[in-house]
């Protein structure tokens, strides 16, 4: 009888008590193992998270991965609770060793583009280079290679490696967390367009005129070499200050100049066709070195990062119109577009009478905070209009918020659609092939309309595969929007734990706006760090012993008996926790009468 190859694998495991010795439980599955006890060793705590093997029967740890109590155990049992393993299975595993050592870099068909100076702009801390790219100019035009990395190369219907990237859908991220779609020896590794190493990628160029509009593109599968590795702080200090902080290659230190150029000339083209720009936030935490604490930073995006996102949409749009063109000649091509519909007319509507009801409450000037759908002004113009600074820009960050409320969501689907949001008659998503699965498809249909060799399923095994396809990518999408609200809830519960390590009268505050409110709640955006929480009507009620009314439009709330506004979307509010609602689990949260009272800004 074969050994199962399962229980040789790699497991992340939970400590557990046992009668007479500790247990580990298998995370990701409902295994329970004995744990191996060494002579003169002290076994890991109850509750430490470990990667373990099994031997003899016994669970050998390999590695101690989280200590009781500590935020990254926490977060390991957020991504179990939504089935996020960061390992693979043995049969994964094999396939992975099989491709590095058959890397197909030598591949005659690829077009030589080693001599480009390419470089990845990414966050500091990226390791999966999913793009890389190269700018030059012939006379008045712009030439764009926009290289992204080949994962549809390697990782092929048919392969445990596809099957179990078709299972994730996607790599999720938690602070300090990263559970990838495909293994790290290919997504950090071999795939990954990583500095000064030849790589395999799918190269769009991109042909723009003077005005930064796109007049042809081609694509071409492609052999590169990344010439650095460079952070979107690295290029911002660069462009503004090149003497200072120099590029020491002057063909990349070009590139990137002419990356300005046309990133510049992109963003007003966008203005031009009044794509909305919302004062939206982004909140980087990360984990501290002793894994226990948060470090909070408030990501400020840089110009480079709009540029760099610029270009990405025009690759998806360009990829989308690529596929779709004489698709019906070619009847084994799939295409998965990424729609998003218009707002809806009644939600519009309400967003108009909302304005309304917020300018007579804060008693506003109607000529700069009004707005009609039917009007001169476009609401691209209009949000754009509104303060940034100043007591009304919270009044103007509620309105963004409101704004981006109006929207329904965009979704993966098989029809071309236009894209709202991006403000293209089509739009596909290949720009994140090592993180999304959508992205690894596509690149082989790109591929497959591109050769004249027969594709690798037939149609109605393309058919069946590319609804699946939609139907993870959509879902991975509300995995990935649910762990982030629970990340977010780990943040609040530092904050405010250690809140209430003070008495009452000493408890400090938190500046905050509201940004939104129904009849049961009140959203408010902590100033810092920018993260959303929620105040209960019914715990205000409790402390002003009295009743509270939200207006039909959602803008302010009342007493009941009395009519008194309490508190109004756009107010700038000072949070304080009362206590913790241990049956509910979520925290009691009130607001100061005085928002300036024992405020603190939380550096």
């Amino acid at each position: 009888m074969k050994a199962n190859p399962e229980l040789k694998s790699e497991f992340i495991g939970e400590i557990t008590e046992a009668k007479e010795s500790s247990d580990v439980r298998d995370l990701f599955s409902t295994r329970v193992f004995a744990l191996e006890q060494q002579p003169n060793e002290i076994p890991p705590e109850t509750g430490s998270i470990i990667l373990g093997r099994i031997r003899n029967g016994l669970v050998h740890p390999l590695e101690l991965l989280a200590s009781p109590q500590s935020v990254h155990a926490t977060l390991y049992r957020i991504a179990a609770k939504h089935g996020l393993n960061p390992l693979f299975s043995p049969a994964v595993i094999s396939e992975v060793d099989t491709i590095l050592e058959n890397p197909g870099l030598d591949d005659p068909s690829l077009l030589d583009m080693e001599d480009l100076a390419f470089c990845t702009i990414d966050g500091a801390d990226t390791r999966d280079l999913d793009q890389a790219l190269y700018i030059d100019k012939v006379q008045s035009q712009y030439r764009v290679f926009y290289a992204l990395a080949d994962a549809a190369y390697y990782v092929r219907p048919g392969m445990h490696l596809f099957d179990e990237a078709l299972k994730r859908g996607s790599s999720y991220y938690l602070p300090g967390l990263m559970i990838p779609m495909l293994p790290r020896p290919l997504c950090e590794g071999l795939i990954s367009l990583n500095e000064n190493v030849v790589r395999r990628a799918m190269v769009f160029q991109l042909n723009l005129n003077e005005s930064g509009v796109c007049v042809n593109t081609q694509i071409f599968h492609s052999r590169i070499r990344s010439r650095a590795k460079l952070s979107f702080q690295d290029v911002q200090t660069f462009l503004d200050y090149p003497d200072k902080h120099p590029i020491a290659d002057p063909t990349l230190g070009a590139s990137l100049k002419l990356l300005q150029e046309v990133g510049e000339l992109r963003l007003q083209l966008a203005e031009e066709r009044n794509i909305v720009r919302y004062r939206r936030y982004e909140v980087n935490v990360k984990l501290g070195s002793d894994g226990f604490r948060f470090n909070i930073l408030d990501d400020l995006r840089t110009d480079v990062e709009q540029y760099n996102e610029q270009l990405s949409l025009l690759c998806n749009v360009e990829g989308a119109r690529f596929l779709r063109k004489d698709d019906n000649k070619k009847d084994h091509i799939h295409p998965i577009y990424r729609v998003h519909p218009h707002p809806p007319p009644a939600q519009i509507a309400s967003f108009e009478r909302l304005l309304q009801s917020l300018i007579k409450i804060h008693h506003l000037d109607p000529e700069l905070w009004s707005w009609q759908h039917n009007g001169l002004k476009t609401l691209a113009n209009y949000l754009k209009s509104l303060p940034a600074i100043g007591p009304q820009s919270r009044i103007a960050q509620a309105i963004h918020r409101q704004a981006v409320m109006v929207n329904v969501r965009s979704s993966f689907s098989h029809e071309a659609a236009r894209h709202y949001g991006v403000g293209a008659d089509v739009y596909a998503r290949f720009s994140a092939p090592m993180r999304e699965i959508v992205g690894v498809f596509l690149h082989k249909e790109v591929a497959e309309k591109q050769s004249d060799k027969p594709p690798i399923l037939s149609k109605t095994e393309d058919d069946v595969l590319r609804e699946q396809i939609i139907d993870i990518a959509n879902r991975s999408k509300s995995v990935q929007r649910q762990i982030t609200h629970e990340g977010n809830r780990l943040v609040l519960d530092q904050i405010f734990s250690d809140d209430m390590q003070h008495t009452n009268d000493q408890r400090p505050s938190h500046m905050g706006t509201v940004l939104g409110m129904d009849n049961s709640r009140i959203y408010v955006l902590l100033d810092k760090p920018k993260v959303e929480l929620k105040i209960y009507t019914r715990h205000l009620e409790s402390e002003l012993d009295t009743t509270l009314s939200c207006d039909d439009e959602k803008v302010v709330f009342s007493r009941l008996d009395t009519n008194e506004p309490i508190i109004k979307l756009g107010d700038s509010v000072s949070v304080y926790v009362k206590d913790r609602d241990k049956i509910r689990d979520r925290w009691i949260l009130l607001f100061n009468s005085n928002p300036l009272a024992n405020s603190t800004t939380m550096d």
